[in-house]
């Protein structure tokens, strides 16, 4: 085809490039950091690694709190990645971030309007703009974020393809490398995706129990097992959620309970050792708080279930929203929620972009819908580490947006 005359196809040429600048920074900077003597997360699963590999313990080392946070699978795929130093370590994850941060986007692309190529330009510059700031966060730390959304990814997409095994196997892979992923399981329960909800049972008993074995053997696995749940999944009082004291009652951590906590009872909301700082507009106690962040929480899910449509009314494009939805409602729901996280919105993002192109223009409803897409954008760039927005942040921007989110989201799903 004639470039002159499909000038669209320039603009698909020049997002390329600049898309693959931007990775060829990303992925330099971690390997520069490792010369430098910084690896942020990454010398901490290094040593994780290293640890199962000679035998060691994953979670208590060097006092009470973990040294290493993740379910004990993620322990056994650490080990395997640092068999061969902490650089090449570091290496193999940023070109397994490259990657999956591309199939992230051809698969939200693909889930949003049925096709991976030729679509409009602004579906796939918009969400992966947005984006950016929490994708540059998983690459200087080295956190699996970027998997677990491909992970999920995956599972909508065989769920389409009613391959509800598959789709099981996915979202139980993901889980077993972190837990949250987990919540998705009742909305598999809740839509009757019976073999699916039955595949991720299956399959994270297999990630959690059996995977491990021949590293840890049987005993010791389940003791770890044992131990993490207690202190992560377990672990919640009024100093601290899973394991992180103060620092998971920051600013940093935008979770609902986070948030509500910060603002109805005093909590230090920028974890300072000197002097702290509580945003609290009230005092309750902590029995009282947890009530109103069940209560707030049953609200959400019963805004979500009352905006589904019933399954004879369901298309592609509701399921798009369905799931977009879903992401958003687990982002908000885990109880650890810092900013890397929110690379989880491209998905929810770019549905929100596809909404906003089909609209007729000049319209009201394109204006109104417009702008409903800014203010999100504008409460999620609080969590910029620019000075001042931190305060904002401390309130929950980041939480509010993503309840914006869903909440237009689910006001289109409902007009549908």
């Amino acid at each position: 085809m004639n470039l002159k005359a499909n000038p669209q196809n320039r603009t698909y040429k020049l997002l390329i490039v600049i898309f693959a600048v931007i990775i060829l920074v990303f992925s330099i900077l971690p390997v520069c950091n490792y010369f430098r003597g910084s690896t942020k997360d990454y010398d901490r699963f290094y040593q994780t690694g290293q640890s199962v590999l000679s035998g060691g313990d994953i979670y208590v080392k060097g006092g009470q709190t973990f040294q290493f946070m993740y379910p004990p699978t993620a322990a056994i795929l650490y080990a395997l990645m640092s068999m061969f130093g902490l650089l090449p370590m570091i290496v193999i994850f940023v070109i397994a971030n490259s990657a999956l941060w591309m199939v992230s986007i051809f698969l939200s692309v693909y889930l949003t309007t049925g096709k991976i190529l030729q679509q409009h330009p602004l579906l796939y510059l918009a969400p992966t703009a947005c984006c950016i700031p929490f994708v540059w966060d998983i690459y200087q730390l080295g956190q699996p974020n970027l998997l677990l959304l491909v992970c999920m990814l995956g599972a909508f997409v065989y769920l389409q393809l009613k391959k509800e095994w598959h789709a099981g196997v996915f979202i139980a892979f993901a889980a077993s490398l972190k837990a949250f992923p987990i919540l998705s399981l009742v909305y598999l329960l809740y839509r009757r995706r019976w073999k699916a909800a039955l595949s991720t049972v299956v399959f994270l008993v297999f990630f959690l129990v059996v995977l491990p074995i021949p590293f840890r053997g049987f005993q010791r696995n389940l003791q770890d097992l044992i131990t993490w749940n207690k202190g992560m999944v377990l672990h919640y009082d009024t100093d601290s959620i899973a394991q992180r004291p103060g620092r998971g009652y920051s600013w940093k951590n935008q979770s609902l309970i986070a948030v509500a906590n910060r603002l109805l009872r005093p909590v230090d909301a920028f974890h300072s050792k000197t002097r702290p700082v509580y945003v609290n507009l009230a005092t309750l106690e902590f029995k009282y708080l947890n009530v109103i962040i069940i209560a707030t929480a049953l609200g959400l899910c019963l805004f979500y279930i009352t905006s589904m449509p019933h399954s004879a009314q369901r298309t592609m494009h509701t399921d798009s929203i369905e799931y977009a939805m879903l992401l958003i409602l687990i982002l908000i729901f885990t109880p650890l929620s810092f900013t890397y996280f929110y690379v989880w919105l491209l998905y929810p993002l770019m549905v929100a972009v596809h909404i906003l192109l089909a609209m007729p223009y000049p319209s009201r409803a394109r204006n109104l819908t417009l702008i409903w897409f800014l203010v999100c954008l504008l409460l999620l760039s609080f969590m910029l580490p620019i000075p001042g927005f931190r305060w904002l942040a401390a309130i929950g921007s980041t939480l509010y947006a993503c309840v914006l989110l869903l909440g237009g989201l689910g006001w289109k799903l409902r007009q549908l």
